[in-house]
């Protein structure tokens, strides 16, 4: 889809000591999403290879966008060096309010356990290639379409 695309300069804004165990989170259909500078998002481990719906979330906390671009499943999110996990999906459980940018972390811990701090800077490492892989089906869209009767006007 993207023959490139440029990193993403964030920051966290708030970190969490936060932990869940009912949360039945699972992504949205979309594998990329469009930030601009000043928008906070937050972001949740969901652990090495999720089996989605997921009910154990570690919370790493809210971080602002300092540039705008698109994000991707598969782009790695970086902190003082290390890497925190790839983005597996997008909650839009709280939107328009905020997305739940959904990180498998290499082990499940929250944002206070990993030593994160407000006001650090965090960075974006676009995968090579932004297509599905190929052994992997697209998510199916669940949302409700106007030929389904979804109430609305």
């Amino acid at each position: 889809m993207f023959s490139s695309r440029q990193p993403l300069r964030l920051t966290w804004t708030a970190v969490m000591d936060h932990t869940r165990r009912d949360r039945a989170i699972a992504p949205s259909a979309w594998q990329t999403r469009c930030v601009r500078a000043g928008e906070v998002h937050e972001f949740l481990n969901v652990g090495p290879g999720p089996d989605y719906p997921v009910d154990h979330v570690e919370y790493y906390g809210f971080a602002a966008f300092d540039t705008s671009g698109v994000l991707a499943v598969g782009d790695e999110l970086v902190c003082d060096g290390r890497v925190l996990g790839a983005i597996s999906g997008f909650d839009e459980t709280h939107m328009p309010n905020h997305y739940n940018i959904l990180v498998e972390g290499p082990r499940l811990a929250n944002g206070h356990a990993l030593g994160l701090s407000a006001g650090t800077p965090v960075t974006t490492r676009p995968r090579e290639d932004t297509r599905p892989p190929q052994d992997t089906p697209p998510r199916e869209d669940t949302r409700p379409r106007e030929d389904q009767g979804s109430g609305g006007i």
